[in-house]
């Protein structure tokens, strides 16, 4: 059995109370950690609250406004269909004023034609080779007084309409219709309104210009548009 001197005991203790205190001073530190981030849960326990509180928040606004985008996007569907109809009645109301008066007098460029008729177009071919009106005076070979006319109409019409008549519209009958080729070609702009230069600048180009007052003012160029 070992037998410890005073002094050794003495020693023995000042360490054991040493260690002792150094764990005490440990465990506080501990403790004082554990404190803290206890704390610091806490608190981002409050902030994940807050932040869950605003994304509620959030996802109901985001409702309503989804909600009111549905609307307004069936609001612009109805008001689209209605104004594509509007715009389409009114469309064909012009075209049939025209007709119908030139049906009814069928003379332009001082020409009495024989036929006037509606929507023009060739069988299996699509709608946008598709001739507003045209007035035919066939005879019995073409070439031997053969007159023919097309009538754009428009309710409003614009520099654009007169380049795509001039151009898109003279070229594309020619190809859809080759057998009038021959024909004396008169084309002609109807429309309730036009500028005043844009008119002058359409019958220089070699247009005849329909507009209404009353019956139907013609604006003649200085020479038959011949194609």
């Amino acid at each position: 059995m070992a037998v410890f001197t005073k002094e050794e005991i003495c020693e023995l203790f000042s360490e054991t109370n040493k260690a002792i205190s150094e764990t005490n001073k440990a465990i506080s530190e501990t403790n004082k950690a554990i404190s803290e981030t206890n704390k610091g849960i806490f608190e981002l326990k409050e902030r994940q609250e807050k932040t869950d509180e605003q994304l509620a928040k959030t996802d109901a606004q985001l409702a309503k406004t989804d909600a009111q985008l549905a609307k307004t996007d069936a609001s612009l569907k109805r008001l689209g269909k209605r104004y594509g109809g509007f715009s389409n009645n009114v469309g064909s109301a012009t075209e049939e004023y025209f007709y119908n008066v030139l049906d009814e007098n069928p003379i332009l460029n001082g020409i009495r034609f024989d036929h006037v008729e509606r929507n023009w177009c060739k069988k299996g071919h699509k709608q946008n080779d598709e001739f507003d009106i045209v007035m035919l005076t066939p005879k019995a070979s073409p070439g031997d007084g053969s007159a023919i006319s097309v009538i754009e109409v428009k309710l409003k019409a614009d520099e654009e309409d007169v380049e795509k008549i001039l151009t898109t519209q003279k070229k594309r009958f020619n190809e859809i219709f080759p057998e009038y080729k021959d024909y004396e070609q008169h084309w002609a702009l109807a429309t309730f309104s036009i500028d005043d230069k844009l008119r002058k600048k359409a019958v220089a180009s070699g247009l005849t210009v329909l507009q209404r007052k009353g019956g139907i003012i013609e604006h003649n160029p200085p020479m038959p548009c011949v194609a």
